[in-house]
Formats: structure tokens, C-alpha cells, sequence
């Protein structure tokens, strides 16, 4: 039960960056104005950490796969989960909400909540 678990912990994740980060790539204009959010100056760092987002749901993919033997790659796709937060969270709290748009907050609050599910399930994964 808790295996059948895990896999779609993993599986929810992958498809959410993936979305995420091939939606952002390919439609950053149409995203950025249906959410309200200014373009930036320069798109080419979007679309950098777009890509970026999106490989990385492939990554939580071959997680999801065999969670059980991949604990190196959970403890790893929990530092990168929380690295986002901590960035988007550093910014809201330190600089102003100018800095961050509502969306990314969302964003980054979701990270915080699977970057500690995938945390908790090293529990599971072998040592």
C-alpha cells in the first residue's frame, strides 16, 4: 500500500513540473497574461529555469517508477523542491511582494509541501 503510494506521490509531482516548466517554455506570453504577471526584461532566464523545471518532472518520473531504490534522487528532488521555495520565500519576506508575483507564491508553497512529502518518504526508500 504505502509503495502504491509513493509512486503516485512521485508520479503527481512529475506531471505538475512538467506541465509546469514545458507550459512556462512554450507559453510564458499567454501564461504571464492570463496570470496577470509582468513579462520580464529578459525572457532567455525563464526559459532557462522553465526547461530546467520541466526536465526535472522527468526526473520525479523515474523516481515514481521505483521509489524504493532511488533514495539518492528523492534526498536530491527534495533540495531542488526546496531550494525553489527558499528563493521565492527569501524574496516575499526580505525584499516585498513587488518582487514576487502572487503566482509564484503559490507556486513555491506547493514546492514547500512536496519537498516535505518527498522528504517523509525516505521512510519508505531503501538505505
Amino acid at each position: 500500500m504505502k509503495e502504491k503510494y509513493y509512486k503516485q506521490l512521485f508520479l503527481i509531482g512529475a506531471l505538475y513540473d512538467i506541465i509546469l516548466g514545458f507550459g512556462f517554455l512554450l507559453f510564458y506570453k499567454a501564461i504571464y497574461d492570463v496570470l496577470g504577471m509582468t513579462l520580464p526584461q529578459n525572457p532567455a532566464y525563464l526559459s532557462m529555469c522553465a526547461m530546467l523545471i520541466g526536465l526535472y518532472g522527468i526526473l520525479l518520473f523515474m523516481i515514481s517508477q521505483d521509489p524504493k531504490n532511488n533514495r539518492k534522487m528523492i534526498i536530491y528532488s527534495s533540495l531542488i523542491k526546496f531550494g525553489f521555495a527558499t528563493v521565492v520565500f527569501y524574496y516575499w519576506f526580505f525584499f516585498g511582494p513587488r518582487y514576487v508575483d502572487v503566482p509564484f507564491r503559490f507556486f513555491g508553497a506547493i514546492d514547500l509541501v512536496f519537498g516535505l512529502l518527498f522528504l517523509e518518504s525516505l521512510k519508505f526508500a531503501k538505505k
